[in-house]
């Protein structure tokens, strides 16, 4: 049995990090481990993290609320879509945080990402972030900066090292 082009595109996005998806939506782990990350919810608010990831299988179960599933699922339950519009997010959410060349016309066009803002870091997430690598606090805003910065009339946030040019 052939598979249609709906199937192959609910595969691939079945494949997609979840992990990774929750980073660049803003949401990192309150805790981790080699099986597992713990959220604060994406879907409610809350105080103590009852937002479960499985890292082996790729699935996630909010015990808050009891549901889970795929990062389709996800998707669905965080943007209020259907299934076809959590498909077409997530495939144009894998383009838009791709920092590799894009092939456009047969030549390779770089994307414009353009730098807004360099600060020292602030943002609960991305300090969050840090003590989820075991990174303290005070190394990572010696190293780190919080760099805003756009791409497609969007506008994100991420940690940055400074270097220098020759």
């Amino acid at each position: 049995m052939e598979k249609t082009a709906t199937t192959k595109s609910w595969e691939k996005a079945r494949n997609i990090c979840i992990l990774k998806t929750l980073a660049k939506l803003g949401h990192f782990p309150s805790r981790t481990t080699e099986k597992e990350a713990w959220f604060l919810s994406p879907l409610r608010s809350e105080t103590q993290a009852s937002f479960n990831v499985s890292l082996h299988k790729n699935l996630w179960y909010d015990f808050g609320i009891g549901k889970g599933g795929s990062i389709i699922d996800l998707i669905m339950a965080m943007k209020s879509c259907t299934v076809k519009e959590a498909l077409e997010y997530l495939k144009n959410d894998t383009k838009t945080f791709s920092f590799s060349p894009l092939k456009t016309e047969g030549r390779l066009k770089r994307a414009k990402i353009r730098i807004l803002d360099i600060e020292f870091i602030y943002l609960q997430g991305l300090i969050d972030y840090l003590k989820s690598r075991n990174i303290p606090f005070e190394i990572g805003r010696k190293y780190c900066r919080q760099v805003w910065y756009g791409f497609k009339a969007k506008r994100f946030f991420a940690l940055g090292l400074e270097n220098y040019k020759v």
